[in-house]
């Protein structure tokens, strides 16, 4: 009997561990807070009137369907292309001119960065797809404005370049 006894209280002990650990974790981040390490999202800080995100047309002007051609998601060829944006604006920063921010690149200064990456996308398609890709041909990026004026979102797209 007392040996069934210790078991059973060492079997509450041990449910209740959990239990306290976890209001133990609850009154720690109230107490701390929102104070870096704990808890600190500084991408949610504060938020940018601009943004602006790429997409890709054919001759005709008709959206590609870029995954489906190329098995390259928009999003990761953004990414490249921010990159060579980088790249450029260093360059052009040392070359003494005064940039401001991506935002303030004109369409000139942006081309190297938008043939980079149309290279890319045709370089880095598998062999099966780049028949259907080629198809779509030329294939234009364009670089969509995305700015935040009084409380509302304006959008203006700007063809940068194209790949024959």
């Amino acid at each position: 009997m007392a040996e069934s006894m210790n078991r059973e209280t060492l079997t509450r002990i041990g449910r209740m561990i959990p239990l306290k650990t976890a209001l133990l974790v609850i009154v720690v981040c109230f107490a701390v807070r929102e104070n870096f390490p704990f808890s600190h999202f500084p991408m949610y800080s504060s938020f940018s009137d601009y943004s602006y995100y790429i997409y890709f047309t054919d001759g005709k002007g008709e959206p590609v369907p870029i995954l489906d051609l190329s098995g390259h998601k928009t999003s990761g060829l953004k990414k490249i292309y921010d990159k060579q944006l980088k790249k450029e604006r260093e360059k052009l920063e040392k070359a003494g001119v005064e940039i401001g921010g991506y935002r303030f690149m004109t369409r000139e200064q942006r081309e190297p960065a938008a043939k980079y990456t149309l290279d890319w996308i045709y370089k880095n398609t598998k062999e099966n797809r780049k028949a259907a890709l080629a198809a779509r041909r030329p294939l234009r990026l364009y670089h969509m404005h995305l700015r935040c004026e009084e409380g509302q979102t304006v959008e203006e797209s700007e063809f940068i370049a194209e790949l024959p």
